[in-house]
């Protein structure tokens, strides 16, 4: 794949700025929910580069659109560049979110300066509080992702993938009530909601046997009793469920709702869910034809890459894709032995590392974006893959 050296020496020739600006986040880390000095600092830099800011956006604390409202880009198809600068407690950006934030605007400044006709809008948009509860899930509901042609980020790892594979992710807070009583004068009594809690919990770990692989079932006990002379009346069990795809996610919603049902019906319980606990985090779309693409910019730029062979956690950038096609890549910013969330992977961030981790970043996604424009046929193709993952042709 033939790269755009123009787009090299733009990123090159504003880089120093982008590279201040992700290493101030970096040494002034704020957990999710209090990015407010972080959403500062980005969009009083962007207002200086000549974006238009909306803060916050998508009814979304701590978020911001700062959208490219030139003459020459107002009218055009909008792309987004998401950007992300929550951090971890104990450990700082051992996320490295301050990094990869820097990445997507360092991008989208170099395209906007390499090709001042840029044939698409390039918006940048902050999604705040990915690690705690993930705020691209609450924007996408507000529409803040609404009539763009793709959104796109990098993601810091260990290796270096075209996309990364993530499985959907809800989760049930059950409450099983019953009926308190003396557990040694007058058991009879007793409707043991501590019996209806094992009852589920041994039903969901029989259920392990019988669904597909990539589902997978985990929780706990937050409240079992309060004193072993009581039969407990109110017990709380809070549970996550994953899987690969949208369709096991539903159906093994139902299989754990059959669950709860049964359990009930065994003791004579009653049970009551809590709402809005948790939020849905959707599965990620993983698309032939744009693997195949960053792979060959991963080639041109000399950038050992791999497929990523099996999903591994959840991230909000799901709940984007069920909107337009979102893709995640991950980009190596350490050695294979450090993992993510670890001091160790914080201090990728700093210095020469972290230098040499933004300015590569922005080259692949730069380079990436850039393919698009000048092959919208690679776009098609794209977008189609992913209505066919959605189920929506």
């Amino acid at each position: 794949m033939k790269l755009s050296e123009k787009l090299n020496a733009s990123i090159d020739s504003l880089f120093e700025p982008c590279w201040k600006l992700g290493d101030y986040i970096t040494n002034h880390p704020e957990t999710g929910g209090c990015e407010k000095e972080a959403v500062s600092k980005i969009t009083e830099f962007l207002a200086k580069q000549g974006y238009e800011i909306t803060a916050p956006y998508g009814d979304m604390p701590h978020s911001f659109l700062a959208s490219d409202q030139r003459p020459s880009s107002i009218s055009k198809p909008k792309a987004a560049l998401l950007c992300e600068y929550d951090a971890l407690p104990e450990v700082g950006h051992g996320c490295g979110h301050s990094i990869s934030g820097a990445i997507s605007i360092l991008s989208a400044l170099a395209l906007r300066d390499a090709y001042p006709d840029f044939p698409f809008r390039l918006d940048i948009i902050g999604t705040p509080n990915e690690e705690a509860y993930g705020g691209k899930v609450a924007m996408a509901k507000n529409h803040a992702f609404d009539g763009y042609e793709f959104a796109i980020m990098g993601h810091l790892d260990n290796r270096n993938y075209p996309q990364i594979k993530i499985v959907a992710c809800d989760g049930i807070y059950v409450i099983f009530k019953g009926n308190a009583t003396h557990a040694a004068s007058s058991p009879e009594l007793g409707v043991n909601a501590l019996n209806a809690a094992q009852f589920f919990m041994h039903a969901s770990d029989m259920l392990r046997q019988h669904i597909p692989p990539d589902c997978q079932i985990h929780g706990i006990v937050e409240k079992g009793g309060e004193v072993p002379n009581t039969v407990p009346d109110r017990v709380e069990l809070d549970f996550y469920y994953r899987a690969a795809t949208m369709d096991h996610m539903n159906m093994l919603k139902e299989k754990l709702m059959n669950c709860i049902r049964g359990a009930c019906i065994a003791t004579g319980c009653t049970y009551e869910l809590k709402e809005g606990y948790t939020e849905l985090y959707a599965d990620l779309s993983y698309l032939p034809t744009a693997i195949r693409t960053i792979g060959e910019i991963f080639d041109a730029l000399h950038m050992p890459w791999e497929e990523m062979k099996k999903a591994e956690g959840s991230t909000d950038a799901g709940n984007v894709d069920l909107i337009i096609p979102t893709f995640h890549l991950e980009l190596q910013c350490t050695d294979k032995f450090a993992d993510f969330h670890t001091r160790e992977f914080e201090q990728a961030m700093h210095g020469e590392r972290g230098k040499k981790t933004l300015r590569d970043g922005a080259r692949v996604i730069a380079q990436y974006i850039n393919h698009l424009a000048e092959n919208p046929e690679v776009l098609r193709q794209i977008q189609i893959e992913h209505r066919e993952y959605r189920g929506v042709i």
